[in-house]
């Protein structure tokens, strides 16, 4: 018997069903949204500071409350561009109710992430930690402090590096001393004016500048006009010719070393941009992110143009100013005797590592007699002494500045008078040039990393040792793999740290939202 095959039944569709009142997209978002969290957190902070900004008369501007949620909101959902922006302002509910149906343009948007908000990002930044911290989140207390290199929006391939430009600079002032030369030639004076003795601006001891190169272009000049011959005619307007290019070179090259500074150089399509190696090795220009966090909210947050996260410590704690956090906790890279100076004289607590510190818990190092860290030191008498008995008495003392910083080290030098009878000498003398044992003490960095031991080996410094690497790792990993946000949009220092403040509120709300969700379940 054949099976009787029943109707399929579906639920009602028809997408111009009309409704008798038009639907609230308020009922359409769930609570415990990102978009709710977005709109309770900015609704709550004090914008008098972005409101100042703008001035009365003219058309209506769109609220910059708005503008602000909206700009957090898409940096949350991981959308960077203000096409992108703009376009889910028509497209999505929850930016339809978090704009309350405005639809501002991208132009708009761009304009108002580039100029307002940059103008007050860090009043904003500030006015969220107030936030936070009137809610209990956080209590400003433990500040677990490190750096990650994020690309810039310029192409890898425009690199310019100073040893280049430098390299390149030199070579075009040799080309320029050798038409110094032929210019003197074609004027045939050197020897009635100068006899054997060199051209003052030409020649090895020449001095290339702006004027030197004026002055024989003038000469040229002069040479043209006056020249009886047109042979003579014709190689002063082909030297003139070369001249003038070499003098572009080098203005070129001057202003490419005068825009690198002290970087080892910039990119040309964002000048501020430094070339940094990343993680995978490669070389892009970028920048220094720092940052610091307590309970994983980004508490602190600052852009540099140095690699070198332990010369970007204090400018960073600077620009956290007025909020200054009881501890800092740090990777070995910070643990300098400036930055272990800056926490104590700003009577921040110390739980930084230093360079050795790890090398120092291992036993092969508390077993190496020949290290100057086992030498015994004897205050009365101040010497160390060696293994085999004998006294390293201090020889000098003088000062050491670090060319990065210009930081200045007290440095002491200690020996022994006669280490070649030493039966030890071999196993404790590794200098190739021979000599006695000389070991160098910083004794102001020794008393830091010796507090710095202490507040790492107490049963707080253990928990926050563990916590670090959990701390500030989560933070970067949350921007970097969840949201995606590995490259800046913007350009130039300033609007790179209005971004990267954006995107470090755009983290804590997403933080917020977290937390929110768990207290849920």
């Amino acid at each position: 018997m054949a099976k009787i095959r029943t109707k399929a039944l579906f639920k009602h569709y028809d997408q111009n069903q009309p409704t008798l009142l038009p639907p609230s997209l308020d009922e359409l978002i769930a609570p415990g949204q990102l978009v709710r969290v977005v709109d309770e957190v900015v609704g709550k902070m004090d914008i008098s500071s972005l409101v100042n900004l703008y001035s009365g008369g003219g058309t209506t501007s769109y609220h910059p409350r708005m503008l602000l949620k909206v700009l957090l909101y898409a940096y949350s959902t991981k959308i960077y561009t203000g096409r992108k922006i703009a376009q889910a302002l028509c497209q999505d509910i929850h930016f339809m109710w978090l704009a309350g149906m405005s639809r501002p343009n991208f132009r708009t948007i761009n304009s108002f992430r580039s100029s307002k908000a940059k103008e007050v990002i860090e009043e904003l930044f500030k006015e969220m930690l107030l936030f936070l911290m009137e809610h209990q989140y956080i209590k400003m207390e433990n500040y677990f402090n490190d750096g990650s290199t994020f690309a810039a929006d310029a192409n890898k391939h425009k690199i310019v590096w100073k040893k280049n430009a430098e390299r390149f600079k030199q070579a075009t002032e040799s080309n320029c001393i050798k038409l110094f030369d032929k210019i003197d030639q074609l004027n045939q004076i050197e020897d009635k004016q100068y006899g054997n003795k060199e051209h003052e601006e030409s020649g090895k001891t020449a001095i290339i500048t702006p004027e030197a190169i004026e002055k024989q272009v003038e000469t040229l000049n002069q040479k043209i006009k006056t020249a009886t011959d047109k042979q003579t005619q014709r190689q002063a307007k082909t030297l003139k010719k070369e001249l003038e290019k070499e003098a572009l070179k080098l203005t070129k090259y001057d202003r490419q070393i005068e825009t690198a500074g002290s970087r080892s150089g910039y990119s040309k399509i964002d000048e501020d941009a430094t070339g940094m190696r990343m993680k995978n090795d490669e070389l892009l220009p970028a920048y220094n992110i720092m940052a610091g966090c307590e309970e994983q909210f980004i508490t602190g947050i600052s852009v540099h143009q140095n690699t070198n996260d332990g010369t970007c410590l204090i400018p960073h704690l600077k620009s956290i100013e007025p909020q200054q956090p009881k501890n800092i906790i740090a990777d070995s890279i910070f643990g300098t005797e400036q930055n272990y100076q800056y926490l104590e004289d700003n009577e921040i607590g110390n739980y930084m590592k230093f360079p050795q510190y790890h090398n120092e818990q291992t036993q092969k190092h508390k077993e190496n007699i020949f290290h100057k860290d086992n030498f015994p030191y004897n205050a009365d008498t101040d010497s160390y002494t060696c293994p085999n008995n004998q006294q390293l008495t201090l020889q000098r003392e003088y000062q050491q500045e670090n060319e990065r910083t210009g930081f200045k080290s007290t440095l002491k030098e200690y020996a022994y008078s006669d280490c070649n009878q030493c039966p030890l000498y071999a196993q404790c003398c590794k200098s190739e040039t021979g000599g006695n044992r000389t070991i160098t003490i910083n004794l102001n960095l020794e008393q830091h990393k010796q507090k710095a031991r202490k507040n790492l080996k107490s049963k707080e410094g253990e928990e926050l040792r563990k916590k670090r690497s959990i701390e500030i790792e989560s933070c970067f990993g949350d921007i970097k793999h969840n949201m995606g946000f590995r490259r800046f949009h913007l350009r130039g220092k300033d609007k790179v740290k209005t971004e990267i403040t954006i995107v470090a509120m755009a983290h804590n709300i997403r933080k917020l939202q977290i937390i929110g969700q768990k207290a849920a379940a």
